[in-house]
């Protein structure tokens, strides 16, 4: 695969971590991965009547480390009121197995 593009999901898979390497796993080197949302976090927290979670996965200080794990490497990390937005790159390096 050259792209994946995943909308809304990372949240709602029992184990996000395996979403991410495997998505490595069938992804070209190079290959893009976007994670997208039409609503940032802050704004989906309020919506839902919930404090912003600060061990999301999302958050930029847990995405970043999980993404490298699986083999991705964070080019860009936008997390706005109108979206969020995260692009990583598949790394040539095999992912690292997490425990």
């Amino acid at each position: 695969m050259d792209g994946i593009f995943s909308a809304g999901l990372l949240d709602h898979l029992p184990d996000p971590h395996t979403a991410l390497r495997e998505w490595a796993r069938i992804s070209a080197p190079d290959g893009t991965l976007l994670l997208y949302h039409p609503s940032g976090r802050a704004e989906r927290a309020a919506r839902h009547g919930r404090a912003l979670d600060p061990g999301d996965l999302l958050a930029d200080s847990h995405l970043k480390p999980a993404l490298e794990a699986a083999g991705w490497m964070l080019a860009e990390y936008e997390d706005t009121v109108g979206h969020f937005l995260a692009r990583a790159t598949r790394t040539t390096q095999p992912a690292t197995v997490r425990s």
